[in-house]
C-alpha cells in the first residue's frame, strides 16, 4: 500500500528527530556555513533582543542566549518546538531564562513587543508559498522590528534549470545520521519531484528509512517539502513594497557579492521607522 507523504516537520519523526544532524550536514561546505556568526555579530551591533522566526530546533537562538541575548523563537511546527524546548531545559538556568519558543505562525505574527534584531534562518522563509504568504509575513516581521532594528533574510537563490527539473536528482542522498534515541542509522533521500514553475514551487518528497545493524529497513517514512524560490529582483521588489530598505545583500554568510545559483542573504531596514 503506497501512503501520501505527510508535511514536513509536522510530527516527530524520523525526520525532525534526526534534523539536527542533518542540518549539521548539509550547512557545512555550503553558502549557509558561517550563518551563526553572521547572526551573532548584529547581535551584538544591534544590541537585542532578538527574534527568531522559523526557529525549528534553536539551532541558533540557542547560540545567541549562550552570548547573553534574550531570545524569542517562533516556529509552525510543534514538533520542532518540543526539540528545542528539551534543549533549552538541559542549558545552564542562567542561558535558560533568556529563551522562550513560541508555537505561531509567521504571517500572522504578534507578539506585541519589538526587537532590535529579527532573523528568519535557514530558508525558512520559503516555506512561504505565495506572495501573498510573503507578504504578510514580511509585514508581521516589520511589526516585530524596532525603528533602529534591523530584519535578516536567507533564501537560497534558485538554479533554474534545477527548480523547475521533475527528474528525481542524480544524487538524491540527503545524508545517513544516527537517530538521537534509538542509536540506528537513518538514512535520507530525494525519491520524487514534482514541481510548479508558473507558482514557482518546488515540491519533493524525502524518504527516510531506520536502519537495524544489519542494514535491514526497520522503519519508512516520507514527507513531503514545499518551498517557493524567489529571484533577488522579486525580493527588492517586495521589499520597497512594505516599507523595508536594503542595508547589504550577500551571496553568503561570509561577505560575498550575490552570486547565480548561491544564497541571498539580505539585510534589512525600516524604510520610514515611525
Amino acid at each position: 500500500m503506497t501512503y501520501a507523504p505527510t508535511t514536513f516537520y509536522a510530527t516527530s519523526a524520523l525526520n525532525t528527530a534526526t534534523y539536527d544532524g542533518r542540518s549539521a550536514l548539509r550547512i557545512a561546505g555550503s553558502p549557509v556555513e558561517g550563518d551563526v556568526e553572521f547572526y551573532r555579530d548584529l547581535a551584538r551591533q544591534t544590541a537585542g533582543p532578538v527574534l527568531e522566526v522559523g526557529c525549528g530546533t534553536g539551532r541558533v537562538a540557542i547560540e545567541l542566549a549562550r552570548d547573553g541575548h534574550e531570545v524569542v523563537g517562533v516556529d509552525l511546527s510543534e514538533a520542532m518546538l518540543a526539540i528545542a524546548e528539551d534543549r533549552r531545559t538541559a542549558l545552564p538556568a542562567e542561558v535558560a531564562r533568556r529563551l522562550t519558543f513560541v508555537a505561531a505562525d509567521m504571517t500572522t505574527l504578534a507578539l506585541d513587543r519589538e526587537f532590535g534584531l529579527v532573523i528568519t534562518p535557514f530558508r525558512s522563509f520559503q516555506s512561504m508559498l505565495t506572495p501573498t504568504a510573503q507578504r504578510d509575513a514580511l509585514v508581521a516581521m516589520r511589526r516585530h522590528l524596532r525603528a533602529d532594528g534591523l530584519l535578516v533574510l536567507d533564501l537560497f537563490d534558485p538554479l533554474l534549470d534545477q527548480v523547475v527539473s521533475a527528474e528525481v536528482p542524480s544524487n538524491p542522498d540527503r545524508g545517513e545520521v544516527i537517530h538521537p534515541e534509538t542509536g540506528n542509522r537513518v538514512a535520507c533521500e530525494v525519491t520524487a519531484r514534482n514541481p510548479d514553475p508558473g507558482r514557482q514551487l518546488i515540491r519533493e518528497t524525502w524518504t527516510f528509512r531506520e536502519l537495524g545493524g544489519s542494514g535491514e529497513v526497520l522503519r519508512t517514512e516520507s514527507e513531503l517539502l514545499e518551498l517557493r524560490w524567489s529571484l533577488r529582483s522579486e525580493m527588492r521588489l517586495l521589499f520597497e513594497l512594505i516599507a523595508l530598505e536594503v542595508v547589504a545583500g550577500h551571496g553568503d554568510f561570509r561577505g560575498g557579492p550575490p552570486a547565480y545559483g548561491r544564497e541571498q542573504v539580505w539585510v534589512l531596514r525600516k524604510t520610514n521607522p515611525g
